[in-house]
């Protein structure tokens, strides 16, 4: 019998637990870490903890070259495996694209039923001072979900984001792009919300804008990067409506109808960001809009970078000075104190 099945809420388990998901949440959420400090803590660790747990779900589900239902992989990766899943094997494959596909979909099935383990209070875990830091993290989600009402399918829609990473290269459409940024950073954008609050029944669907936003913003600083593994992430009907080519993309070539496609794509994500900013005022007022507001701002700050390297994304991802960071802090203030209803503040 584990310790967490024996006593869930001992109290030696909080403090590493908490601690556990908060540093993981810092090597992996950026200025999103940072600026979280603006709101109270018990938010706060809450939504390290439920971030954590997302990087976890994204970690375990990348391929690698093994198989993770092993003792080491209950340790690396307690989002997904369990005790019961440890020797289990997918079906022998016929070729290497075929053992891919078998490993991912093993993967999904075994988090989908850990998740159902830890949504049913069914979590087992070692005792706590044999807990690997993924672990304690682990036991900081479980806390969390029994404190938040964070729905059990966003978890799931995010694992579905994480198939997608894995097997597509190419959208043709805008639709079929937006999904899977829905999937992949829209529903994270959720699950904080949800941990955050929201005073309005919209406050979610303003949440996904949000994470639309800032993964297409990523995606336009990263172009280069993604070509380098063979993923062409903006919409194929944009560059033929522009007439970009993929073999133009792929020789890093920047011209006139490259950085008209760019023009247009960034005004996609302002107007993303302006529309999601509108559920900003249905957030409390203790810190929490401030924080949102400071990830907008840093978020359109990072288009300006793009414009003011002359669309050039393919030598290297823009970057924005501390000076520049600093100038954002008056715009997120202004943003934070908006109210709902009043003309959107000039966010950069």
């Amino acid at each position: 019998m584990t310790a967490a099945a024996t006593d869930p809420q001992s109290d030696e388990a909080i403090e590493p637990a908490f601690a556990a998901a908060a540093t993981i949440a810092r090597r992996n959420a950026g200025g999103f870490y940072y600026v979280s400090y603006f709101v109270p803590k018990p938010k706060r660790r809450a939504t390290f903890a439920v971030y954590a747990f997302c990087c976890m779900i994204r970690e375990a589900l990348r391929l690698g070259d093994h198989a993770i239902n092993t003792g080491t992989g209950l340790r690396e990766h307690p989002a997904v495996v369990s005790p019961r899943h440890l020797g289990t094997l997918p079906p022998p494959p016929t070729d290497e694209s075929a053992a891919k596909e078998n490993e991912l979909e093993t993967r999904l099935a075994m988090f989908r039923d850990r998740l159902t383990e830890i949504y049913d209070g069914k979590l087992e875990l070692p005792a706590v001072a044999s807990r690997s830091e993924a672990q304690h993290a682990l036991e900081a989600f479980r806390r969390t979900t029994g404190e938040f009402a964070v729905p059990k399918q966003y978890f799931l829609d995010l694992a579905e984001g994480c198939r997608m990473e894995a097997s597509v290269t190419r959208f043709a459409t805008w639709t079929g792009l937006r999904k899977y940024c829905d999937n992949v950073s829209g529903v994270i954008a959720e699950i904080i919300g949800s941990v955050l609050g929201f005073t309005h029944s919209d406050g979610h669907k303003k949440a996904m804008q949000l994470g639309e936003a800032i993964r297409l913003t990523s995606i336009l600083r990263n172009i280069r990067a993604d070509r380098d593994l063979g993923k062409i992430y903006l919409p194929l009907e944009d560059l033929a409506r522009f007439r970009y080519s993929q073999q133009d993309l792929a020789a890093g070539i920047v011209n006139e109808p490259f950085r008209e496609l760019m023009k247009f794509e960034i005004a996609r994500a302002h107007q993303l960001f302006e529309e999601s900013a509108d559920g900003i005022s249905w957030l409390a007022d203790d810190g929490t809009r401030l924080a949102v507001s400071a990830i907008v701002a840093s978020q359109m700050g990072q288009l300006h970078a793009i414009e003011r390297q002359h669309y050039d994304v393919f030598a290297g991802p823009p970057t924005q000075s501390p000076a520049e960071k600093f100038r954002q802090l008056p715009a997120a203030w202004r943003l934070a104190r908006r109210r709902a209803g009043e003309p959107m503040p000039r966010t950069i």
